[in-house]
């Protein structure tokens, strides 16, 4: 008999009638994740009106939809990857246009969207991964993150411009806040480090961390090559080592 399958435990038999199933009885299932295999066209064999036994997959239906509402590592890996590459992509495109002026007014919006599609990919696959892991901690403490990188930079942004004589104050406020967050960064990356086995999640994390420095000294200072440099080199090995850390996440680790 032939169908669909519906979801990890459901199959939808070309008879009109739904059969449970194990993943065990999936023949050629190999290290495909079911979760992103909804729609799916399957054979298989029922010796009552519920069970379907010796399954074996005809055509697969790998769609977008599957990967992003799937809570499983491996389409946390895919959204993660999404995510990065997006986010990368704007990144050099946007240092390029520092030196073309005439269309980098345009560039901006489109590379606001590609910001705001990048976050929630990868807010997404740290959603997945402590859904698959049942970690109570790493999806809180990205929240967390979140919440202190939008108030660190609504606070800087209405304090600086308010003409404050004080600026030493912005700065001791921005220095506090960027702590407070490296903490919780530093949490979500060691729990990551963790649960997938690989500690270049630690790496990017503190290669990004030493960099984001040298970026902000290049804001603050006229020593453009002297500061942009390093950390330019810095945040894309650091990316770089994030892309390669969740390439090879395939699933938790024991801990």
């Amino acid at each position: 008999m032939q169908g669909k399958i519906l979801s990890p435990q459901l199959i939808s038999g070309d008879d009109g009638k739904r059969y449970e199933y194990d993943k065990n009885d999936v023949i050629n299932l190999g290290n495909k994740d079911l979760a992103l295999l909804t729609g799916s066209q399957v054979e298989f064999l029922s010796f009552d009106k519920r069970v379907a036994k010796s399954i074996y997959i005809i055509a697969e239906n790998l769609n977008v939809s599957s990967i992003l509402s799937a809570d499983s590592i491996r389409s946390a890996r895919l959204k993660a990857l999404w995510g990065i590459g997006l986010l990368f992509f704007n990144f050099i495109l946007y240092i390029g246009l520092l030196f073309v002026n005439f269309i980098q007014d345009i560039w901006q919006n489109i590379g606001h969207i590609i910001i705001i599609v990048s976050f929630v990919l990868y807010s997404m696959a740290i959603y997945s991964v402590s859904k698959a892991a049942a970690s109570k901690s790493l999806f809180i403490n990205y929240i967390i993150s979140v919440i202190i990188s939008f108030l660190g930079i609504f606070f800087v942004y209405m304090l600086a411009p308010s003409g404050a004589s004080d600026m030493n104050a912005v700065l001791s406020l921005g220095t506090m806040i960027a702590l407070i967050l490296a903490i919780y960064l530093y949490k979500i990356h060691d729990e990551l480090a963790g649960l997938s086995g690989s500690s270049l999640f630690l790496w990017a994390f503190w290669i990004f961390v030493v960099s984001v420095p040298f970026c902000f000294l290049l804001i603050m200072s006229l020593g453009f090559f002297v500061f942009f440099l390093p950390g330019f080199v810095g945040l894309i090995m650091a990316w770089v080592l994030l892309f390669i850390a969740w390439w090879r996440f395939g699933k938790v680790e024991k801990r």
